[in-house]
């Protein structure tokens, strides 16, 4: 399930759900399991991803073209879930999609299909809490982001509306470059755990061992998502997921 606070760093990657093509997302996402990931979000492709960089836009895009959807999302994860039991599979989307196709079907659906989070950027908190009681029931855990710019105040409540861990945007911008983890970071983070015992996942900017390296003993989770959809379409399932074990034995993670 989700991590304990203080756990060892484990790593979440991502499946953009159609990219490179539907047929490819069980491969990739078996790969990825055996390279060592135990977080694997699922994003439903979507054709403004305002949070993402270049590489996860152009890859919704293909990934659209492709018949990429809420409901092909939902049917992978029915798959992937019942396939592999000790991963934990997040559903990530923007709220257009998921509000089009109706809130309260697609969380039942996602909670039926063995999801166990939510991660969508572009909920605000004040959105979420009235649907608490449901997703508490559904067993599924909204997973919020606060960033650099979060004031404490909003950082309370964002924190309390959250549930298995909360995700920590590194910087401003967008995904897909690099972060500094230096002393401001770190204070960054000392901020954030003076108002959560949540575990904490930490993305934007995650791209080598190094980074992983830096994380440790700082976050539960490092959010390794750009860097593997580049190598996907670059190189393919495969040596995508050799690179991904590699990776996680140079930072030494297992």
């Amino acid at each position: 399930m989700f991590p304990k606070p203080f756990d060892d760093l484990k790593v979440m990657s991502h499946a953009v759900v159609g990219y490179p093509n539907l047929e490819a997302n069980e491969p990739a996402i078996e790969g990825l399991v055996n390279a060592g990931v135990r977080y694997i979000e699922l994003q439903v492709p979507f054709s403004d991803p305002v949070a993402d960089g270049h590489t996860l836009v152009n890859a919704c895009y293909e990934a659209l073209k492709q018949g990429g959807s809420v409901q092909a999302t939902l049917d992978l994860a029915k798959r992937v879930c019942a396939k592999h039991p000790d991963v934990t599979f997040v559903l990530m989307s923007y709220l257009n999609p998921l509000y089009r196709y109706g809130l309260e079907k697609v969380f039942k659906a996602a909670s039926d299909a063995g999801i166990k989070g939510l991660i969508i950027p572009d909920w605000p908190v004040e959105e979420v809490e009235p649907w608490l009681p449901t997703l508490d029931q559904l067993k599924l855990s909204p997973i919020l982001m606060v960033t650099p710019n979060t004031s404490d105040e909003r950082l309370q409540r964002v924190a309390k509306a959250s549930r298995g861990m909360l995700y920590v945007v590194s910087r401003m911008g967008v995904t897909g470059k690099q972060t500094q983890w230096g002393p401001e970071f770190k204070n960054y983070i000392h901020r954030i755990r003076s108002f959560t015992p949540l575990p904490l996942a930490v993305g934007f900017g995650v791209r080598s061992a190094d980074d992983l390296k830096a994380l440790s003993g700082i976050a539960e989770v490092a959010a390794f998502c750009s860097k593997y959809i580049e190598w996907q379409g670059k190189e393919g399932n495969d040596a995508a997921a050799e690179n991904m074990t590699n990776l996680i034995k140079k930072a030494e993670l297992n």
